[in-house]
């Protein structure tokens, strides 16, 4: 059975935050014995950091990188990324754009390929905008590098072996790509899943960019 690491950046997520922990460690420990959550607290001014804190007192398995102060996204990837010890790592968000219950049949598509990556099967939650941006961005990652997918900026799952290959050189919403990208340059087999989209239930998103302060 593979062990997993699952990177999590959060910023001010208080209100899902217990939640996101219970389904979680639910989800992982009935995939996997060995397992853990690197929880990124990405300079949060509410209680994201305390209550994230206080599952790690409760659970071993629940590792809390805080950063300080809002780095954005990509730096707080890599940071997660680079405190991962298991042999597959994947990303989520405490919204849970994944679902961890489906954990139970992505995982065996590694033993075909060194890697996953996910597309989702409905845009139906995307405006207009969105969804322009969206395939403007693809249609430009697709023309410019020779790794073609139908998304890149979802779920991955990836060996922990490439973060000691590579440099993590994004500080935005590329770095997921870029991740994709540099395991195909080292010869990984790269594996596309559909996965459903679940949409956010309280707050409001905080990914896609870079530092909010």
């Amino acid at each position: 059975m593979l062990s997993l690491s699952m990177v999590v950046p959060a910023l001010n997520e208080e209100e899902l935050i217990d939640d996101f922990f219970e389904k979680s460690i639910r989800d992982l420990s009935a995939v996997a014995e060995d397992w853990e959550i690197v929880f990124v607290d990405d300079g949060s001014t509410d209680r994201t950091l305390e209550y994230a804190n206080a599952w790690a007192a409760k659970h071993p398995q629940v590792k809390v990188v805080s950063l300080g102060r809002n780095l954005g996204n990509g730096a707080n990837v890599e940071v997660g990324f680079q405190h991962a010890t298991k042999e597959i790592v994947f990303n989520n968000t405490v919204d849970a754009f994944f679902n961890t219950e489906d954990l139970v049949w992505v995982l065996p598509h590694l033993n075909t390929y060194d890697a996953i990556s996910g597309c989702r099967s409905d845009l139906s939650a995307n405006n207009i905008y969105q969804k322009l941006l969206t395939m403007g961005n693809l249609t430009l990652i697709r023309t410019l590098f020779p790794l073609k997918l139908r998304a890149y900026q979802t779920v991955q799952f990836h060996r922990r072996s490439l973060f000691e290959q590579i440099r993590i050189e994004g500080r935005s919403s590329f770095v997921s790509p870029e991740l994709l990208i540099k395991a195909h340059y080292l010869g990984y087999s790269i594996g596309e899943v559909e996965v459903t989209f679940h949409p956010r239930l309280k707050g409001t998103a905080k990914g896609g960019g870079g530092p909010t302060r």
